[in-house]
């Protein structure tokens, strides 16, 4: 037989002859973080159901059997790919390790995200995948997309660089560009009424965080931190806008915990003003936090979520505040050093030394800083 061709201007398709990715036998239902009421399995752009009819804002999270091993605690087991192994773990000083997500496809650990979002779509039916995205997101999932033969919308503002712009042109996205952040939401919102597009940033004011079992792909960061570090590990520090990682890391540290019994880190998440630190001060998680983020980009916007709150309260983090001047000095020092990290990723470096001067964190405390994104996504 002679092998399939793609027509012109169109894509091959990567995934020709593999079989789709098969769900997790071991995955239940999901749960609301916020209310704990259980829901099949479904794709819900809005986040809980009951929360939303109440007026309140909760995302969801995966639920597994107890007796499930870790393998099949993700809703594709495979996915991320394993034959591209575990993010290097960097030892940066005494009792301090760099878990270096930006050595992914797309540099940066959305990556993780992507891959199972993709895998879902591909499975479930969908043609096409969207979302909201100043950046890093969206040049993951376009690429992921463009690997499982699907679609991709990716709504964004009017200032991306023009090599960023390339990069979607390059990976076929169907990018879209908008001067706030109200009209973006609505370009998702229109996008999540077409049954054959999956949204997988949900379509909330405020937002509630992304798709849930995209958000699983994280818990792979906690189980490799787990094998790579010989000791038990004290503190992560993660930078964080709506949560999505922190609560994927969190997941991921919690079945640890169930299977293996190993204690769960506090989580410590790094933010450009105070809007979780606001909340953990008293302030609604519903509340606007106006501020600036200069040019922390990945980790901008004036809310914060129900699952950043919870990632924090359920380990005994914190969150720590690190203005633009700060990430500014940290990036100049790193880059002196040879290291490629965007700037909202070395804010994690400036929050270790404000946690240490606070006593939070401790020099004999085993940390691991995670280090997001390469910064030539930033040009």
């Amino acid at each position: 037989m002679a092998p399939t061709t793609a027509h012109p201007g169109q894509a091959p398709d990567r995934n020709a002859g593999r079989p789709k990715a098969e769900r997790s036998p071991a995955l239940l239902d999901l749960e609301c973080i916020q209310c704990g009421a259980r829901h099949p399995v479904a794709d819900l752009p809005r986040g809980c159901p009951v929360c939303d009819a109440a007026g309140r804002n909760s995302n969801m999270f995966c639920r597994y059997a107890d007796e499930a091993p870790l393998a099949e605690r993700v809703p594709y087991p495979g996915i991320p790919d394993p034959d591209q192994g575990p993010t290097p773990l960097l030892p940066w000083e005494p009792n301090v390790y760099v878990k270096n997500e930006a050595v992914l496809r797309t540099g940066s650990h959305k990556d993780r995200f992507a891959a199972v979002v993709a895998a879902h779509a591909q499975a479930a039916g969908y043609r096409a995948v969207a979302l909201g995205s100043s950046g890093n997101a969206g040049l993951a999932m376009a690429a992921y997309a463009a690997e499982a033969g699907l679609r991709c919308t990716v709504a964004a503002f009017e200032w991306l660089p023009e090599t960023t712009r390339r990069f979607f042109t390059d990976l076929g996205a169907d990018l879209r560009t908008f001067d706030d952040d109200r009209a973006r939401l609505r370009c998702i919102r229109d996008l999540a009424d077409d049954p054959e597009t999956l949204t997988v940033s949900n379509i909330t004011d405020p937002v509630v965080g992304s798709h849930p079992l995209g958000i699983e792909g994280y818990k792979h960061i906690a189980w490799e931190i787990a094998d790579q570090v010989p000791e038990d590990v004290d503190h992560v520090v993660v930078p964080s806008s709506r949560g999505d990682l922190a609560w994927g890391i969190c997941l991921g540290f919690w079945d640890l915990h169930q299977v293996t019994g190993r204690p769960v880190p506090k989580l410590h998440l790094v933010e450009p003003f105070p809007r979780l630190s606001a909340v953990l001060d008293g302030a609604a998680v519903t509340d606007r936090f106006p501020g600036d983020h200069g040019r922390l980009s990945s980790i901008a916007g004036s809310s914060t979520t129900v699952q950043a709150h919870r990632a924090v309260t359920l380990t005994g983090g914190t969150a720590t505040v690190v203005p633009d001047d700060t990430a500014d000095t940290y990036y100049r020092l790193l880059c002196r050093r040879g290291h490629v990290w965007e700037r909202s990723s070395v804010t994690v470096f400036a929050a270790l030394a404000s946690l240490r001067e606070k006593g939070v964190v401790r020099d004999d405390s085993v940390t691991v800083l995670v280090a997001t994104s390469h910064f030539f996504k930033g040009l």
